[in-house]
């Protein structure tokens, strides 16, 4: 099998890994805090008011997701384990106005 899948003996099915990007923001028209969970190999992502339940809303729809695509016999996108996640430091513009997150 490609990518990251294995398989688990215990439970006789495969196992898929993907990176999920955690990102707290402000909610649309709101001051409120609020959690974003995205999985950009696959494209979704869901909005929760704690970490917590972000994991778990995400987990939910990647499911979901997997399992619809699975139905309609379509091929299940497995992401390869040569991810490297990381952040850029670069210079602001001195007249930059600078947005609060």
């Amino acid at each position: 099998m490609a990518g990251s899948v294995w398989y688990n003996v215990l439970m006789k099915q495969n196992i898929a890994n993907y990176t999920v990007v955690i990102e707290k923001e402000k909610r649309t028209g709101t001051d409120k805090i609020c959690y974003t969970a995205f999985v950009p190999f696959l494209g979704i992502a869901v909005e929760a008011d704690s970490i917590e339940k972000a994991e778990q809303e995400i987990q939910s729809l990647i499911q979901f997701h997997i399992e619809s695509l699975a139905e309609e016999k379509v091929e299940i996108p497995v992401e390869q384990n040569n991810n490297f996640v990381t952040k850029s430091t670069v210079n602001l513009p001195f007249n930059a106005i600078i947005a609060n997150a």
